[in-house]
């Protein structure tokens, strides 16, 4: 599985913000850095939509850290900021069942209590893996030409990734006319 991190941030509240398309590539791990939103007022809202029809996420607002049950360790990493926008946010993006490209928009609001809205969003466009990513090569590992009325050629291939073996026949089935 692929992995890709998205860091995020923005300077004041109130901003809309269209990113670069992002490019992934069969099954991702999509992870999310919130920690350098602007924090100056205070952000008490968060909605992440990944775009691909799988529910919003609204994660809790939190405005401290209980240290008794929370590490410290984010805080020293990742600079002071509210739990929840210094939690790391992680969705799988999957390729389409039938197209070798899925188009979707990643939103992303934080509300603040101004009022104020910074909408952030992201085409992404995730690659189906093709053949080759697939058994990469094959290798021909066994033939048997008995081209016959009663008799059908044999071809077994051996795959590069995973070992899997593939055999084809040209017999061709026909009609009983009688």
């Amino acid at each position: 599985m692929n992995t890709f991190t998205l860091s995020l941030s923005t300077t004041q509240a109130g901003d809309s913000t269209l990113y670069e398309t992002i490019d992934l590539f069969d099954v991702t791990s999509f992870n999310i850095n919130l920690v350098d939103i602007f924090t100056d007022t205070f952000p008490n809202y968060l909605a992440i939509d990944w775009g691909d029809g799988t529910p919003v996420l609204e994660p809790n607002v939190t405005i401290f850290r209980d240290y008794l049950k929370d590490s410290i360790y984010p805080e020293v990493n990742r600079g002071i900021a509210p739990k929840y926008l210094s939690d790391l946010y992680n969705h799988i993006y999957e390729p389409s069942n039938y197209a070798l490209n899925k188009s979707v928009v990643l939103k992303i609001n934080v509300g603040y209590v101004t009022g104020e809205t910074t909408q952030l969003s992201a085409p992404i466009n995730i690659r189906t893996g093709g053949y080759y990513q697939t058994v990469e090569d094959i290798d021909l590992v066994g033939l048997d030409l008995l081209n016959k009325s009663y008799n059908s050629s044999r071809f077994t291939f051996l795959t590069k990734k995973d070992n899997y073996i593939v055999q084809l026949d040209n017999e061709s089935y026909k009609e009983d006319t009688a």
